[in-house]
């Protein structure tokens, strides 16, 4: 079973449910926050309190009973009142026979209780032909059709496709409130959960990935052959080649927190600023080595391959991590 509503969320499930208690709900609605802040979970609970067999129609604050057969089907994505569409491969982009899709689903008459909700998961990872499809959806949706839009970044998005949503914000909880929720949910005493939460950027769920994950002994294996390489103590395709079993977007990711962090530092940043606190010594000596110049091309590329995965683009990943670690090298 999905996590019921997590305490971050409740001013915008409150903020929904009066609208739909006013009947005035959008018929689009676009979540927008960093990764790990739980958008897709909010929208399965919103997905199943629409359709919920034991809430009234006339309830001041509800939440999904978790129990009834609506919410069972929820669950393992077979309710026949909700689509979810995602790429068929991660990294992909959703193309426009799968909206195409939803167009067709909308359209039908609901089978089960008022509502047909389709969640497009990550919405930026659409392609332009998916998106122009689903734009001729949402300027004509039929009635009862509710289009939730989960995005990372608002800036994936046409600008046609943003003006026809309402825009709901997941920003990351408070630090005491991920750190109280994560020491909830994390039985290893050994972690820092302050450093979790800083390469998580503050997201309690990026942080618990992290951990599940095994990412931060990858991120280990990573940031400790940044510092070697610039030590010229190895070899870049070398490195690259033991990085394959990474995710790509992880790499970039990794890569970027370290470069920004080298930017923190050159520029006189607050030091709490810096992401990477367990490496802090290495950064400063690789601070004093590296022109600021070079540091700053190297973020704008990343930033580029980055968007350029956020959009479905499919890059070598072999290739990429050898040119990220050869512009590294300078």
């Amino acid at each position: 079973m999905m996590e019921p509503l997590f305490p971050w969320q409740q001013k915008q499930w409150q903020q929904l449910w009066r609208v739909k208690q006013e009947n005035s709900l959008a018929h689009a609605l676009l979540f927008v926050g960093i990764p790990g802040v739980g958008k897709a979970a909010f929208a399965d609970n919103f997905s199943r309190v629409l359709l919920c067999q034991s809430i009234t129609s006339n309830a001041v604050a509800s939440y999904p009973c978790y129990t009834c057969h609506s919410c069972r089907l929820i669950e393992g994505k077979t309710h026949p009142n909700v689509l979810w569409v995602e790429p068929e491969k991660k990294g992909q982009a959703i193309k426009v026979d799968q909206i195409r899709d939803v167009s067709d689903f909308i359209n039908q008459s609901a089978l089960q209780g008022d509502y047909r909700i389709v969640i497009i998961h990550p919405a930026n990872a659409m392609n332009a032909s998916a998106a122009n499809a689903l734009l001729k959806t949402l300027e004509e949706p039929p009635v009862g059709a509710l289009l939730i839009l989960i995005s990372d970044q608002k800036q994936g998005l046409p600008a046609t496709i943003l003006s026809r949503c309402q825009r709901i914000v997941f920003p990351p909880p408070k630090q005491e409130e991920a750190r109280v929720w994560l020491k909830q949910h994390i039985t290893d005493s050994t972690l820092d959960i302050e450093l979790l939460l800083k390469l998580a950027h503050g997201a309690p769920l990026a942080a618990m990935q992290l951990m599940q994950e095994d990412l931060l002994s990858q991120r280990q294996t990573l940031l400790q052959a940044l510092y070697g390489l610039r030590q010229q103590q190895a070899n870049p395709v070398t490195v690259a080649a033991k990085l394959q079993e990474m995710d790509a977007v992880k790499v970039i990711d990794f890569v970027l927190s370290w470069v920004m962090d080298l930017l923190r530092l050159q520029v006189n940043a607050d030091k709490n600023s810096i992401i990477n606190k367990d490496y802090e010594p290495q950064l400063a000596a690789l601070a004093q080595q590296i022109p600021i110049k070079s540091n700053n091309q190297l973020m704008i590329y990343l930033q580029q391959l980055r968007g350029q995965i956020s959009n479905g683009i499919n890059l070598n990943k072999q290739l990429m991590i050898e040119n990220i670690l050869i512009k590294w090298m300078g």
